[in-house]
This record gives C-alpha cells, structure tokens and sequence, in this order.
C-alpha cells in the first residue's frame, strides 16, 4: 500500500506532466513562478534517478528529498493553483 508521500508525489508528477504539456501557454507573469516549482519538483522525475545512476551496480529508487508529507502536499496545492492559472489565462487568450 502507498503511502502518503508516494500519492502525494504521484500528483506532483501529473500535474507537472499537465503543465509541462502546455507550457507555451504559460503567461510570462507565470513563468517565474513556474521555473520555481519545476526547480523544487525536479527530484521527483524519473530523469533524476538515472543521473545518479551507476554502471554495474544495482539501482535502488532514490528521491533526493527531505522536506515533510505537509511540504510535499504544499507543492501539490502551488501546482494546482498554477495549472488553473495557466487554464484560465488559456481561455481568456
């Protein structure tokens, strides 16, 4: 069973997948906000796990955070508010 920090971050990486595929509609008033998140976020990709990859040896599934589930749940609210932002100022283009 999952626990609240594994949903938490599956969230994350949705809502960054959303975002990220319509990320030219991202508003230049947005994009620092954006940058920040995407910053904050970046440890959660799969890209990340490979980095720290080593040749011949076992790869174990390592999230290089260390903020709590109430920060991890923070950023999903940053991002959902974002993505609506980024909704919004779509229709109104």
């Amino acid at each position: 069973m999952p626990t609240d920090a594994q949903l938490l971050i599956g969230k994350v990486l949705q809502i960054k997948d959303k975002i990220i595929a319509k990320r030219h509609c991202i508003p230049s008033d947005l994009k620092a906000e954006w940058n920040t998140l995407n910053e904050q976020t970046a440890c959660f990709e799969s890209e990340a796990l490979y980095r720290s990859a080593v040749k011949g040896q076992e790869m174990n599934k390592h999230i290089d955070y260390s903020g709590s589930v109430k920060e991890l749940s923070q950023l999903v609210k940053q991002l959902k508010t974002l993505n609506k932002k980024v909704n919004v100022t779509r229709v109104h283009h």
